[in-house]
């Protein structure tokens, strides 16, 4: 079900153990997590979103979703995820052809972290946005920071392949309670 008080209860547990004064909105899956990101993140018809190249397609799917393209950057030799020199070098470049890109998607793969001080520091240093796709990566850790509160938004996947599972399901983790609100209200319908 997708409200009650088992839901709100896994919610509240997911935000006390990722301890990062969270928000947390259970969903359907956690595409329909990094596709409800994206459009509270204003992403919209013919942006620009850069994304992991070595990923599952559910990463990059939920960009064309919403009528962006994906943009994807290569990835580095230690942890296998988005590459810091590649990902600013995409940016300068989508920049100077007049195409700022409006969010980064980074993906801890297989729960290894991303490099994630310098992808960060990319994200402020250009005020890009940056979604963490931490579906696979619940319960890891970045120099002692749980990953998946290192993002504007985050998201978490609990299908049947995924650390903690519930046969289904995902998250959105937010910095603001505006931030979930507004993803349950788009994910129950958008009914007032």
């Amino acid at each position: 079900a997708p409200l009650g008080p088992n839901v709100d209860g896994f919610e509240k547990d997911l935000a006390q153990f990722l301890g990062e004064n969270v928000n947390v909105a259970a969903l359907s899956a956690g595409t329909a997590a990094l596709h409800l990101a994206l459009i509270i993140l204003g992403v919209k018809q013919d942006d620009e979103v850069l994304c992991q190249s070595f990923t599952f397609s559910a990463s990059a799917n939920p960009i064309t979703y919403v009528g962006a393209k994906p943009v994807f950057i290569d990835s580095e030799p230690e942890t296998w995820n988005m590459c810091p020199v590649a990902l600013e070098n995409a940016i300068n470049d989508r920049i100077s052809k007049g195409k700022k890109p409006r969010a980064i998607v980074v993906v801890h793969l297989y729960g290894m972290p991303a490099k994630l001080d310098e992808i960060s520091q990319i994200s402020k240093k250009y005020e890009i946005p940056l979604i963490e796709d931490a579906a696979e990566a619940l319960g890891s850790t970045y120099k002692g920071q749980k990953c998946g509160t290192f993002g504007e938004m985050s998201i978490l996947s609990f299908n049947g392949n995924k650390i903690i599972t519930t046969s289904g399901g995902g998250a959105l983790v937010s910095k603001t309670n505006e931030q979930k609100d507004k993803a349950v209200f788009l994910s129950t319908q958008a009914r007032d």
